[in-house]
C-alpha cells in the first residue's frame, strides 16, 4: 500500500516479477504518456520505467512470483511482458472491477482493503497450481551467484531447450535466459544499495566481471551504475 501526498516521481529498474495495481484514489502517469488504469497488471519488464505519482495518488500493489502470475491470467504472459494493461482486457469481469474499486475509495482502513484485494485475486484464480517444472527452473537460475548456462538448465529440468525457452516463456513472461540477466541485475542493484564497490557487486551477482555488469546495466537503463544510483530515487 502506498500513498502519494505531493507529487512524486520515481523510476523503476526492470523486473521480473509481474505487479497487479489497484489505484483508490488520484492518477500515476506511465512513462510521461500513459496514465494507469484504475486496476492494472504489468507484466515483466526489460526496460527502465518512469512513473509520476499525481498529488494524493494512492494504490495497493499485488506483487506475483515469477510463475504465480500465470495461475491468475487466462492468457501467456508473454503477450503483456513490458507492458501495462488494463485487468479488465485480460480476465474480463468489468462490473466486478468497477465495484472493486468503489469499495477500495469508501473503505475505513487499509486493512479492509487489502482483505477485499485478496478476495478477488483468489476468486479470480485459474489454475492454483504453480507449473512445477518452470517453478524448479526458476529456482535454479535465482540459486547462487555464477552464470548459468541454458543448455545445463534443460538438461536440469528434462526437456529440450526449445521446449523449455516456449513454455518457459509462456509462464513466466520471459526467456530463461533474459530471465538470468534481470536476476542479475536485480541482485547487483540490492548489493549496490548497500554502498559495495562496482567490482564486489559484479562479482557477487555473478557478472564476468566489472565492465560486464556495466555494459549490462547500460543497456538495461541507459546510464552506468554509478550515474543512476546518483540520481533520486
Amino acid at each position: 500500500m502506498i500513498e502519494f501526498p505531493s507529487l512524486y516521481r520515481d523510476t523503476h529498474l526492470p523486473e521480473t516479477d509481474a505487479v497487479a495495481a489497484f489505484s483508490f484514489r488520484g492518477a500515476c502517469q506511465i512513462d510521461g504518456t500513459q496514465l494507469a488504469p484504475l486496476a492494472a497488471f504489468t507484466g515483466p519488464r526489460e526496460v527502465l520505467r518512469t512513473h509520476e505519482h499525481r498529488l494524493g495518488h494512492a494504490v495497493l500493489l499485488a506483487m506475483f512470483t515469477p510463475v504465480g502470475a500465470h495461475a491468475f491470467l487466462r492468457s501467456p504472459l508473454n503477450e503483456v511482458a513490458g507492458s501495462t494493461v488494463s485487468l479488465a482486457e485480460l480476465i474480463g469481469r468489468p462490473d466486478e472491477l468497477r465495484r472493486l474499486s468503489e469499495q477500495l475509495n469508501t473503505a475505513e482502513n487499509h486493512w479492509r482493503r487489502i482483505a477485499l484485494v485478496e478476495q478477488f485475486l483468489l476468486a479470480s484464480l485459474c489454475d492454483s497450481t504453480p507449473d512445477a517444472l518452470i517453478s524448479a527452473a526458476v529456482a535454479w537460475l535465482e540459486r547462487g551467484t555464477t552464470r548459468r548456462r541454458i543448455d545445463d538448465l534443460a538438461r536440469y529440468i528434462g526437456l529440450s531447450q526449445s521446449a523449455l525457452e516456449r513454455r518457459f516463456r509462456r509462464i513466466t513472461g520471459v526467456s530463461p535466459k533474459k530471465f538470468a540477466s534481470l536476476a542479475r541485475l536485480r541482485r547487483a542493484a540490492q548489493l549496490q544499495t548497500t554502498g559495495a564497490d562496482l567490482t564486489t557487486v559484479a562479482h557477487e551477482s555473478g557478472y564476468f566481471d566489472q565492465s560486464h555488469f556495466i555494459k549490462e546495466f547500460r543497456r538495461a537503463t541507459g546510464s552506468a551504475p554509478s550515474a543512476f544510483f546518483r540520481r533520486p530515487a
